[in-house]
């Protein structure tokens, strides 16, 4: 084995060591048993039959809620067999409908219209590991808008706070990533409302944005969304993150190609008129690892980074008015991607315990250990080169 194949494993390694020392469960005075669905399980009847979820349910104008059926899955998939080629219900998953049909619905946000900008957006989170990133981006001094699950929100209490105190939009991606369309109106109802009461037991903020998995959404689930004051956030460039391996199919290099091709368009002015939303992910290590790799690029690429909150001026990205965002103006004209707005838990009067984190940072044990060894082979590889 070579010396470089060695250095090659001990970063290998260590990084292996770091993720999983990250993801080691901790306790939590967070409390999720009662008043929320099960982790991680689609809401049922038991989460409708109780006096809270009825109240809401209530309290919703369902005229305003399009009749439109819930759609079916085949084998995973959404069946768009049957479905009309006239797209009557602004199903994005048909063809990326983003304007709605149905009387009374706000465009869906799907660009930064602000020229050369790129609204700057990860899926998925919060993630255990997500620690270097976040890192990363705070050298960076780099905001993002971020799209919490409300079962990561619960598994990974610690996680979320640290994405809101580190000056991140935060906004509802379910509560546990279902295909929206295929839901009852209840289920997705529940989905929304149980990850935002997620948000702001645990953070203090109540978003008003969200962003259906698989951009899967049609005139009756955003009609839902909008009576519960969100804003339906979607894409405009895919970098298909989520598709590489171990998670998918797709090889690094494949999605190397797609980065390559957003940095070209940011070159050439095929956004000189508007700017773009991406789809990434905190999904995993090699997610994020994606997105710090090309960070410096698509910014050398494009004029201005950005949470969507600030490429779409909304200074009041939570239903907490006293939380304050800056303006894409204000972004900008303070030469900091990070901002000048409020984004303080103890501002919004959110008043959720403390978590306490069992093993929230890198054994250094465990590091020292693993360090020793591979210092070990590399003395007897270069004892054996040498003598």
């Amino acid at each position: 084995m070579g010396f470089i194949s060695l250095i090659i494993i001990l970063g290998t390694l260590i990084a292996s060591v770091i993720a999983q020392q990250q993801c080691v469960p901790y306790t939590s005075n967070y409390t999720f048993t009662t008043g929320y669905p099960p982790i991680w399980v689609t809401p049922g009847a038991e989460t409708f039959t109780t006096p809270e979820f009825q109240q809401l349910n209530k309290s919703l104008n369902w005229a305003m809620v399009p009749n439109i059926p819930p759609n079916k899955l085949v084998n995973g998939a959404l069946d768009l067999s049957t479905y009309s080629a006239s797209d009557p219900n602004c199903w994005w998953s048909f063809k990326n409908c983003v304007n709605p049909k149905a009387p009374g619905l706000n465009p869906d946000i799907s660009f930064c219209p602000e020229p050369g900008s790129w609204g700057l957006t990860y899926d998925d989170g919060p993630n255990c590991s997500h620690t270097e990133f976040y890192d990363f981006l705070k050298g960076q001094n780099q905001r993002a808008t971020m799209y919490f699950i409300g079962s990561n929100v619960a598994d990974w209490t610690n996680e979320a706070k640290r994405a809101y105190a580190d000056g991140h939009q935060i906004c509802v991606h379910t509560w546990s990533h279902p295909y929206m369309t295929t839901l009852t109106n209840d289920q997705v109802l529940a989905e929304l409302y149980y990850t935002r009461k997620a948000i702001k037991y645990v953070i203090g903020v109540t978003p008003r944005c969200w962003r259906p998995p698989f951009g899967d959404v049609d005139d009756r689930v955003r009609a839902i969304a909008q009576q519960l004051g969100m804003s339906t956030d979607i894409w405009n460039l895919d970098s298909n993150d989520w598709k590489m391996i171990p998670a998918g199919t797709s090889t690094p290099a494949q999605v190397d190609s797609i980065f390559e091709g957003f940095v070209q368009m940011g070159k050439n002015g095929t956004f000189a008129t508007s700017g773009v939303i991406t789809l990434q992910h905190e999904l995993n290590n090699g997610t994020m690892s994606k997105a710090q790799q090309w960070y410096p690029q698509i910014k050398g690429a494009f004029k201005h980074l950005v949470p969507v909150a600030s490429c779409m001026n909304i200074t009041h990205p939570y239903a907490e008015t006293d939380i304050t965002y800056p303006s894409f103006g204000e972004l900008v004209g303070s030469g900091s991607t990070s901002g000048t707005g409020t984004n303080n838990p103890s501002s919004s009067g959110g008043s959720a315990p403390n978590s306490t984190h069992k093993s929230s940072s890198v054994s250094m044990t465990s590091c020292i250990s693993l360090i020793s060894t591979v210092a070990i082979m590399l003395i007897a590889q270069l004892s054996s080169t040498l003598f």
